[in-house]
């Protein structure tokens, strides 16, 4: 499994679904490319990459609330070959897409105020173990290292 991260602009609003076993979907598409400084002083956009990016469950109501189109993100997830039958010819096709485990606004380009959003499921929260690396912001305690 390849882990990738992408920082680029949404060229669409974020497509929410629900299939058919209740689990939300949301799809977009991100837009990167380099910036190269040309001799005069403008620059050039180069390397531009379309990005097809899926997100599950409760990061893809997140995306849907959130993201916008024009918006910079910073996108982290897997690559995932898709595979296909195109329907009119009957060809094998493929592409890469993106399953994305987090999405974020990017904050070198917005501002932005986050809200906790406090789950009732266990399927977003990950167990409640102590972190012996955790040490609380503002206190006298050292950390155990």
């Amino acid at each position: 499994m390849t882990q990738l991260t992408i920082t680029g602009n949404v060229v669409a609003d974020p497509e929410l679904r629900v299939i058919p076993n209740g689990k939300a979907i949301a799809t977009f598409t991100v837009v990167s490319s380099k910036s190269v400084k040309q001799a005069d002083g403008s620059w050039e956009n180069t390397d531009t990459t379309f990005w097809d990016i899926k997100c599950w469950g409760k990061t893809a109501e997140n995306v849907a609330e959130s993201v916008q189109k024009g918006m910079s993100v910073i996108v982290v997830g897997t690559a995932v070959q898709e595979n296909w039958d195109d329907k009119a010819t009957g060809a094998k096709r493929s592409k890469i897409a993106v399953t994305a485990w987090n999405v974020g606004i990017d904050l070198k380009r917005h501002v932005t105020t986050a809200s906790v959003v406090q789950r009732t499921d266990n399927s977003f929260n990950p167990p409640s173990t102590p972190d012996p690396w955790s040490v609380p912001f503002g206190s006298d305690s050292a950390a155990p290292f």
